[in-house]
């Protein structure tokens, strides 16, 4: 019976796969990065974020777009040793 309602409500018992679910929703609101499949991101993975600014061959680009296939690049100018 839910006091709230004053209705009576169906109850389930967590099946593995809710708690795999119920595990990578904690792993997500703790801040930590996960796999589509609930996996932990390897520590070794390049992590890239949409309007991150990143160098290449001594050139500043910002991370304008990106998905699954490509990265949309915006030259920001040339990277300045010392500037911040």
């Amino acid at each position: 019976m839910n006091p709230d309602t004053n209705k009576l409500e169906p109850l389930t018992t967590a099946t593995p796969e809710m708690a795999k679910q119920l595990e990578t929703l904690e792993k997500q609101i703790k801040g930590e990065l996960v796999r589509p499949n609930g996996e932990p991101v390897p520590k070794h993975w390049t992590v890239l974020k949409q309007g991150e600014s990143v160098v290449i061959k001594d050139y500043t680009f910002k991370i304008a777009y990106m998905n699954e296939g490509c990265v949309l690049l915006e030259p920001v100018g040339p990277y300045i040793v010392g500037a911040k």
